[in-house]
């Protein structure tokens, strides 16, 4: 039976990847934050390992005999640079180096964001072989990261997935646009000229990373590490989506749709955005808590869009969407309705 570690395993994705792995026949381990909450995985097999990503001795054991890592755990938001640096690049970095510490390291597939490549439009989607552009500090984090990560791809087996916005039943974020359709009939949007992105099922999304962890190209290591290294890294790296981008706006659709209503899309000068984010932002700093709503997130907001194209992963792998957007969007809404989230 092979054996992998789900670092963020009680996490939205880690969640969902934990029974795909076992339905899939894998055997489980799941590195988790002493705070975090694993009761909603109680049915699962999973061997629990607890520490953080600072916890270099619990990354070793937690990585032992272990065929596959999925990389997942990291910071989303945070109130300094600081932050992401400590959670997402140093993190990813022990990770990769307990996995170099093994006799036999296992494969590395490290899930990043498109937020790492930066925005992109309909006209010219995003691909593995562009430069990079993040706009954000945790974009700049996911791409610090990622060379991070491949600083030691001579010793380990490293791939790189970077998916758009993930869906799907146990997803917080996602849960509020079906909220927002539901008691307020209204979807709001940035902008009035369009604002068009790629989403992936996080179904879908797991599938595709067990591909990758399967049979997916990895990282070449930089002959020349003080040359710029995208090259050697872009056999190793792929974007994954659902369907083609569709406007923002449609996202609350098919919300609507999925739960048997109707809603007004709203859009708003995206000037609004930088105001509540500022505000928010402001607040958070003064309650030195980290929220999603803040100036950094205004950032990737802001944006023309965030569009990405996938394929190299459908001509590599046989990647392909089990399920329509629509069919995607009403099974998410079934699941929020069975665990009364919705």
């Amino acid at each position: 039976m092979p054996r992998c570690l789900i670092t963020g395993a009680s996490g939205f994705v880690g969640s969902n990847l934990v029974a795909h792995m076992e339905d899939a026949g894998w055997a489980v381990r799941g590195l988790a934050r002493p705070t975090s909450q694993t009761g909603h995985l109680a049915s699962h097999d999973v061997e629990w390992m607890v520490g953080t990503l600072a916890d270099r001795g619990v990354l070793k054991r937690a990585v032992a005999g272990m065929d596959a890592v999925f990389h997942l755990a990291g910071r989303l938001q945070g109130l300094r640079q600081a932050d992401f640096q400590r959670d997402n690049v140093t993190g990813t970095n022990y990770v990769a180096e307990a996995c170099a510490q093994q006799s036999q390291p296992p494969v590395l597939v490290f899930v990043s964001s498109l937020a790492a490549g930066g925005p992109a439009t309909e006209q010219a989607p995003r691909i593995e072989s562009h430069q990079d552009r993040p706009v954000s500090n945790y974009g700049r984090s996911k791409q610090a990261a990622e060379q991070a990560a491949a600083a030691w791809a001579a010793e380990v087996p490293i791939s790189i997935v970077r998916p758009p916005i993930v869906f799907g039943p146990a997803d917080h974020e996602g849960l509020k646009i079906f909220q927002g359709v539901k008691r307020l009939h209204l979807h709001v949007v940035p902008g009035f000229d369009g604002f068009p992105v790629s989403v992936v099922h996080v179904g879908d999304l797991c599938d595709a990373l067990v591909r990758v962890a399967h049979g997916g190209r990895r990282i070449q290591p930089a002959t020349d590490p003080a040359r710029d290294c995208s090259a050697p890294m872009v056999a190793g790296t792929y974007y994954v989506t659902t369907e083609q981008a569709i406007d923002y706006r449609e996202m609350g659709r098919l919300a609507a749709h999925a739960i048997g209503t109707r809603t007004l899309v709203l859009p708003l000068p995206r000037f609004a955005f930088w105001t509540v984010g500022a505000a928010s932002e402001a607040v958070c700093q003064l309650a030195r808590r980290a929220h999603y709503l803040n100036i950094d997130k205004m950032r990737e907001v802001t944006a023309p869009g965030w569009v990405c194209a996938d394929k190299k992963i459908r001509r590599e792998l046989g990647y392909q969407p089990a399920a329509s957007l629509a069919q995607r969007f009403t099974d998410t809404a079934r699941w929020y309705a069975e665990h009364q989230w919705l």
